[in-house]
């Protein structure tokens, strides 16, 4: 087997996990790294072994020595950089969240089924081998239909700032950040269901609260205090055609007493957590059963 040929467009720091992932595939050779910034560009491309650097992706696309290419940009640039790397027959791994809008989801659509490439975003969290343990049980039908979900991750002080506080470049606060996450957890672990309606609420009422002292929170290199343009909280209620539903809150600020992360899913047989720790409720012999499977890991590990 030929090792896929590898380009990393945007090299800021979530592409070091798709770079890593690169480095430790046996199957896969980092060819190219692309950049608006030409020095950081070179720096990448020299600690991975890269040999050619771009500042313009559609160079970089041109370049009959790329198989395939990770979108690690601003998400306003996933769109038409995916659509410009299916049509130029790369392969693309987009981060998350694919875009901004439901028209540029469906353009990106159109352009892949247009073409032969493979198009994937990066939610990581399927993949999580407590996820798919939990799928293995779903499979063999140890929870029966699953009708219920319910994802929360709320951050009581956890606004990033820099481009993820442009609504502009980011599309969104935290709903599109890490809300995407779960929710698509919860829509893949119930079997995909086909949306029937969505009822949500977003809220932009504490900015974020750069006056807080004497407790720190992970900021963007690009941070600037008086800068803010998105959500601070905002949740959902998404009923699915075949009548189960999934309620969803997320945050970036909320006067909440700690942080929180919970992925709950109920079904008629049996339920199931996968955070804040892997967990199974069901019932045996009238008797209701709370087990802790026995993993390396008790909490997700992506």
């Amino acid at each position: 087997m030929n090792k896929v040929r590898v380009a990393i467009i945007g090299a800021g720091s979530i592409s070091e996990s798709h770079l890593n992932a690169y480095q430790n595939n046996p199957n896969a050779e980092i060819v190219a790294i692309c950049d608006l910034n030409e020095e950081r560009a070179k720096t990448v491309a020299q600690k991975y072994g890269a040999q050619k650097t771009y500042t313009d992706y559609q160079a970089l696309l041109a370049d009959p020595d790329v198989d395939a290419v990770s979108i690690c940009t601003w998400n306003n640039l996933h769109a038409e950089t995916s659509i410009a790397a299916v049509r130029a027959g790369k392969h693309v791994l987009v981060e998350k969240p694919l875009c901004r809008t439901v028209e540029e989801a469906h353009q990106i659509q159109q352009a892949v089924r247009e073409s032969k490439a493979i198009l994937q975003v990066g939610y990581v969290r399927r993949h999580d081998p407590n996820v798919e343990l939990l799928q293995n049980f779903i499979n063999n039908d140890e929870f029966g239909n699953l009708y219920y979900a319910k994802a929360s991750i709320l951050r009581r002080l956890g606004n990033p700032g820099g481009w993820f506080a442009d609504k502009e470049r980011s599309g969104g606060g935290p709903l599109i950040d890490i809300g995407v996450h779960v929710i698509d957890l919860c829509w893949f672990m119930m079997g995909k269901p086909k949306v029937k309606s969505v009822t949500g609420n977003v809220y932009q009422k504490l900015g974020n609260r750069a006056h807080i002292r004497n407790f720190s929170f992970y900021k963007a290199a690009d941070y600037d205090s008086s800068k803010n343009t998105v959500e601070d909280m905002a949740n959902a209620l998404i009923r699915f055609e075949n009548g189960a539903s999934l309620m969803v809150d997320v945050s970036f600020s909320l006067h909440a007493k700690e942080d929180e992360s919970t992925v709950k899913i109920f079904g008629e047989k049996g339920g199931f957590e996968i955070d804040p720790a892997l967990f199974i409720v069901t019932e045996k012999h009238d008797t209701i059963l709370n087990i802790q499977p026995q993993t390396d890991h008790k909490a997700s590990n992506l």
